[in-house]
């Protein structure tokens, strides 16, 4: 299956993997699925929509592939979600505090939530947590490769278009 990602800040167009979509979004894109006859339009990515994505693959990677409780990434990602429901409810300084507090833990799981609050407080591309996500599956032992999966189909279902 293959995607191409229009950047409607630039007019840029790249074209990728199902196992590399969720590293290709940047914020202001459209998600299309290239088909026989043309393409699919699977949605429109928003810094807000690359939040929601940055923080559910740190909190995967969190709850699936750390082998310790990890309180300082836990509580990087619930100021995201509470972010994501209200952007007025935590301020920048507060997610970049509990980012560094975060990476700050010694393990990739931490490292993954902490790469979530910098997408809310510095506008970054789900990319980076994609990445770290991956990193962390790798650390655990699990395959990347299902990692990379896990997440094009959660944004896929995330457009409803499985």
């Amino acid at each position: 299956m293959k995607f191409r990602i229009i950047n409607l800040t630039d007019g840029s167009q790249k074209d990728c993997s199902f196992q590399d979509l969720s590293k290709s979004l940047t914020p202001n894109c459209i998600i299309l699925r290239v088909k026989e006859d043309g393409f699919e339009s699977i949605g429109l990515v928003s810094h807000h929509t690359l939040v929601v994505f940055a923080v559910e693959f740190a909190h995967y990677a969190l709850q699936n592939y750390t082998k310790k409780i990890l309180p300082e990434a836990q509580t990087c990602i619930d100021l995201v979600y509470k972010w994501i429901k209200d952007q007025s409810s935590v301020s920048k300084e507060e997610l970049s505090a509990a980012a560094d507090a975060a990476a700050s833990a010694a393990d990739a799981a931490a490292y993954a939530a902490s790469s979530a609050a910098d997408a809310a407080a510095y506008a970054a591309s789900a990319a980076y947590a994609a990445y770290a996500a991956s990193s962390a599956a790798d650390a655990a032992g699990k395959n990347k490769l299902d990692e990379q999966n896990r997440q094009a189909t959660f944004i896929l279902n995330f457009f409803g278009a499985e």
